[in-house]
């Protein structure tokens, strides 16, 4: 990197940041493009010539972040002070930061994916300013409407002003036929396509015991939760399913509506957004399976990760 290079992300990041600037105010003013300083203030946010710090109610512990991205090997951490451990008080918490997260990293041309779930939901309603990008649902539905993938990606694709890609069809069905009928959809398919391209992606981590889950649900609904917890299901992220070491258990792969873990690794970042003690195990089982590169928590859950042996 040159150091006029550096000069510049710092000039982009201070007439963004500081001088409250639009990405477009200061193409004009440069004379370059929008995309060029996207970049540039991505390229500043990795760099370290800007760091993050967001405010109550998520104040942020540097310490135990630090800690957490080095122990795990983790791309960011982000720990987050939250005024009670209460979920709701969690959730609203980590939806703010996830959100101003996003609004800082994602940049003109990505696409980004998204799961369902109750603090993802918080997060898509504290969406302000995101660069223009494409929304992909990455898993059919299996919680209720105010918490679905559907109204998530609706909710980010209108703060950004780009395309919103959903998946109209249940996150788990009963059999093969079923599923491979709902992915033959056209409107499912055309999502589906779009998992490959995917650039960035906020995934929530549902714990199964105890369970916290709303695919933990939509398995009781059809039938299969006893088989599922029979093979030690822990945790899943999307519709894939972990044991309590990271291992996947693919009973229900070809039940399922959603992206495949395969395309979920080849993501270059996967953001996991979960919180509360109850969910550590879980949280850890995302983490050693490799399927996560970066975790927005809470400080307690945080804490009990570090207390963990490696």
């Amino acid at each position: 990197m040159k150091r006029n290079d550096e000069e510049q992300m710092a000039d982009v990041a201070t007439r963004h940041f500081i001088g409250n600037r639009s990405r477009i105010e200061i193409a004009e003013e440069l004379g370059i493009s929008r995309f060029k300083v996207a970049r540039l203030l991505e390229q500043a946010i990795e760099l370290g010539i800007v760091t993050i710090d967001i405010g109550m109610p998520g104040v942020v512990d540097l310490d135990i972040s630090i800690a957490l991205q080095k122990r795990f090997g983790l791309k960011r951490a982000i720990a987050v002070m939250t005024p009670s451990p209460r979920p709701e008080v969690v959730q609203e918490a980590l939806g703010r930061v996830g959100a101003q997260l996003l609004s800082e990293i994602v940049v003109d041309g990505d696409v980004l994916g998204v799961t369902a779930g109750r603090t993802l939901s918080h997060m898509a309603h504290h969406i302000g300013e995101i660069a223009h990008c494409e929304v992909v649902q990455l898993a059919g539905v299996a919680g209720p409407v105010r918490e679905n993938g559907i109204d998530i990606v609706r909710r980010i694709a209108q703060a950004s002003g780009g395309n919103a890609y959903p998946i109209f069809a249940p996150l788990l069905v009963k059999d093969r036929a079923t599923a491979i009928a709902l992915r033959s959809d056209p409107v499912i398919h055309e999502t589906f396509r779009r998992f490959d391209g995917v650039t960035k992606a906020v995934v929530a981590i549902g714990s199964w015991n105890p369970p916290d889950s709303q695919l933990y649900d939509n398995a009781r609904n059809i039938g299969v939760l006893d088989d599922l917890l029979s093979r030690n299901v822990l945790a899943e992220v999307a519709a894939t399913l972990l044991d309590p070491h990271g291992q996947e258990i693919d009973t229900v792969v070809d039940r399922s509506v959603a992206v495949s873990s395969a395309q979920l690794r080849a993501i270059p970042d996967v953001i996991g957004l979960a919180g509360g003690t109850l969910k550590a195990a879980a949280v850890r089982s995302a983490i050693d399976s490799g399927l996560i590169t970066s975790l927005v928590t809470d400080t307690g859950l945080a804490q009990r990760l570090l207390s963990q042996p490696v």
